[in-house]
């Protein structure tokens, strides 16, 4: 009997002392900081895929890092796919859309200056994006 009381007592300890470490491993994995999705439709245009690839090719570029600790994730979404009919109506999407979504809620549109630069000037559009990713990772 004292074998099993002590043997309990050694488990129960070991437990309470796990605890703070689980707590403080699940702090540091959880959460994206930012997530970055494209809406698209099925049909795209030139610059609706230069809006991507260009958004991808700074990922790689400048934030390669973060995205592969989970720091940013990108995705692209067809608005057409039934199977996302659920985001695209979390973020009121009815068009071609760059979001940019801090890990508090709070959204930034990045939509016109995507479609400006993209194509014409892809440069730009990476230096404007870039900045805006910085700023929202803050």
């Amino acid at each position: 009997m004292k074998k099993i009381i002590s043997f309990l007592s050694i488990v129960l300890l070991s437990a309470l002392f796990m605890l703070p470490i689980q707590a403080q491993t699940s702090k540091k994995t959880s959460g994206t900081k930012l997530e970055i999705y494209y809406f698209h439709s099925t049909n795209r245009c030139v610059t609706c895929n230069a809006v991507e690839s260009n958004a991808k090719a700074l990922l790689q570029e400048s934030f390669k890092s973060q995205a592969d600790k989970g720091n940013i994730k990108f995705a692209s979404i067809n608005i057409d796919d039934k199977a996302n009919k659920a985001l695209v109506e979390k973020y009121q999407i009815s068009y071609s859309t760059l979001l940019i979504i801090k890990s508090n809620g709070k959204k930034t549109d990045f939509t016109n200056t995507a479609f400006q630069y993209a194509k014409n000037n892809p440069t730009k559009y990476k230096e404007l994006l870039k900045a805006e990713i910085n700023k929202n990772l803050k």
